[in-house]
């Protein structure tokens, strides 16, 4: 992944540790290869491999045990000070991140992008080598899985970046504290609400006029004060943006708040997303258009319980329909602002 003035370190490791793994290895002993991370002569960074064919990330300098390690509980992970000797150098302490991929081969790939993000934490931001893996594993501690990756459809890609881009807006309008009302990964019938004030559906199309697809709850207005409709036109395209961009953008303005930055992964993991997969979704680059927001009113045309003389039978459900939408009022986000506020309070 590569980011705007620092080094990027997006699929530098994976060669490294090929070449090593190529190399003649003994039990109990590394052999590794320098990784320059920033132009700070005083920290050093080596991958580097044992002969269990477990691969390891030393950092260094390193000043005493780190409690919050405790916290990550990372299957597969180990964290701890070491005195290695690496490939011929003095011996010398490192903080010593390792992964069992020697038995566990499915961590290898997400381990070298995980690696990959402590280094880039490091450069960016400057912080000590136990700030960086810490701050970085409960970045990951939310998609540290080895079971199934989800299947990437076009409706679930489209979906979700058209939750994040409306999740940025918020951020960027009314600040963090938007990301406690998004719902939509919690299987809310609507994507953000907070109490009954206000609920936003937020829908994609690649077609214009817009056509979304929705369920018989989701645009009953009679539960909220205001509910809005904001939609997107998502194309796929080469010169657009993807999933982990967004994703990353979001992470940004997070900064430093580490509850908002844990409820934001949480989200993101129930939404179905795996740090496992972005080299998956990188690959579906997507054009977003700008938000095209609808009041659902009387005028709106929907299908809700309300709309049945006698409500359905409830052994019925998932009751679908497609809506497009022509003739309506449309709005703009900055023309709706003032209501869109309330997405900031945490109740």
């Amino acid at each position: 992944m590569s980011h705007n003035n620092t080094i990027s370190f997006g699929g530098i490791l994976g060669p490294l540790v090929e070449s090593l793994e190529r190399k003649q290895r003994q039990p109990g002993r590394l052999i590794g290869q320098d990784v320059v991370i920033s132009d700070d002569e005083n920290i050093t960074a080596i991958i580097a491999v044992d002969g269990e064919d477990n691969i390891h990330l030393l950092i260094s300098p390193v000043h005493g045990a780190d409690d919050r390690f405790s916290r990550l509980d990372l299957k597969g992970l180990k964290i701890e000070n070491h005195e290695w000797s690496v490939s011929g150098r003095s011996a010398k302490h490192y903080l010593d991140v390792s992964c069992l991929t020697g038995t566990l081969p499915a961590f290898r790939r997400p381990f070298l992008r995980f690696a990959e993000d402590v280094l880039y934490e490091i450069s960016k931001t400057k912080n000590s080598p136990a700030d960086a893996v810490y701050r970085t594993g409960m970045k990951w501690k939310r998609f540290w899985s080895d079971g199934a990756l989800n299947e990437v459809t076009s409706e679930w890609l489209h979906g979700i970046a058209g939750e994040l881009s409306f999740l940025t807006y918020l951020i960027d309008k009314f600040g963090t504290a938007s990301v406690f009302n998004w719902t939509g990964p919690a299987r809310k019938d609507h994507d953000f609400q907070t109490g009954t004030n206000l609920a936003v559906e937020v829908k994609t199309s690649v077609d214009m006029p817009f056509k979304i697809r929705c369920n018989i709850r989701q645009l009953d207005s009679s539960i909220f004060k205001k509910l809005y409709v904001v939609c997107y036109r998502v194309l796929s395209s080469e010169k657009g943006t993807t999933l982990p961009t967004l994703v990353e953008r979001i992470e940004n303005m997070i900064g430093d708040d580490e509850q908002i930055m844990d409820n934001f992964h949480e989200k993101l993991a129930a939404a179905g997303y795996n740090r496992q997969s972005e080299q998956v979704y990188i690959q579906h680059p997507l054009e977003i258009s700008s938000a095209a927001v609808f009041l659902v009113d009387d005028s709106f045309p929907k299908i809700a319980e309300s709309s049945f003389v006698s409500p359905p039978d409830h052994r019925i459900s998932n009751i679908r329909y497609m809506v497009q939408l022509t003739g309506l009022n449309e709005l703009t986000l900055d023309a709706v602002e003032t209501d869109l506020k309330y997405l900031a309070e945490n109740e």
